[in-house]
């Protein structure tokens, strides 16, 4: 028996990059995967392909994370469908663009928070009632070590990923005692964005490397897969509102 065979996620901004690598490892777990993201597209389509021949099934739902509306749909949908949730993994996130001090606006800022802390507050209040009926449940939410400094002009960014941490420590605090734990990761991953701009830009990738004791850039199934599986499952029980920084060593220790 797979180790999370029975179990429902939720993955938020799920079709490629970092969600798309939580989604294959869940379900190449035994989760069913309620997959989500701004648009159902050919990315997407692949993704559920992937699901399936790994054994597991999926559901393929369009949210925009900045409407509450979108949100309470997959929620509901995903409990009307399958009975259950189980696991929740917070990954959307605009605001990836760098703008400098002098030039964020309102607009940037609040978008960046409605997208991520505001966002991911929603979903786990979401799924709250049924992980307690329950009395288990795993909440997964993603900060950026660019929230502890260090990344120019990423203030927006750093803003709103701190406010994720923030946010998980007090719900790992009044949640735990009805068997839900809440954790966040601090991914630094090769994307595609990320492998994009280093193909781009000569040396680019030899000068990121150099900063990390391990001396390569993490790939998200090999190096984030298992420590978010952890996290979704039996095993972390007893492991709740702590910081797991998935970077090669380039943090070193949190600020």
């Amino acid at each position: 028996m797979k180790p999370l065979e029975g179990k429902v996620a939720i993955i938020t901004g799920a079709r490629r990059g970092i969600g798309r690598a939580e989604a294959l490892t869940l379900a190449s777990a035994g989760a069913t995967v309620v997959v989500s993201d701004i648009v159902l597209d050919e990315e997407m389509q692949s993704l559920q392909e992937e699901v399936a021949a790994a054994g597991s099934k999926s559901l393929a739902l369009v949210c925009d994370v900045t409407k509450k509306e979108d949100i309470d749909n997959v929620v509901a949908q995903t409990a009307e469908q399958f009975g259950r949730i189980d696991i929740l993994v917070n990954n959307a996130q605009t605001g990836l663009t760098p703008v400098p001090w002098e030039e964020l606006t309102d607009e940037l800022v609040t978008q960046s928070f409605q997208s991520g802390p505001l966002a991911s507050w929603r979903f786990m209040q979401a799924v709250f009632p049924y992980m307690k009926a329950q009395g288990w449940g795993r909440i997964i939410n993603t900060s950026s070590g660019a929230s502890r400094g260090g990344v120019e002009n990423f203030g927006h960014y750093a803003m709103a990923k701190g406010a994720i941490s923030s946010l998980t420590y007090a719900a790992a605090t009044d949640w735990g005692q009805y068997g839900i734990t809440v954790n966040v990761i601090y991914p630094a991953i090769l994307t595609a964005s990320l492998k994009s701009y280093l193909d781009s830009t000569p040396g680019a990738q030899a000068a990121m490397e150099a900063h990390i004791p391990v001396k390569y850039i993490g790939d998200p199934l090999k190096d984030l897969g298992p420590i978010v599986l952890f996290l979704a499952g039996d095993a972390s029980g007893y492991v709740t509102g702590h910081p797991f920084f998935i970077d090669g060593g380039a943090g070193q220790s949190p600020r």
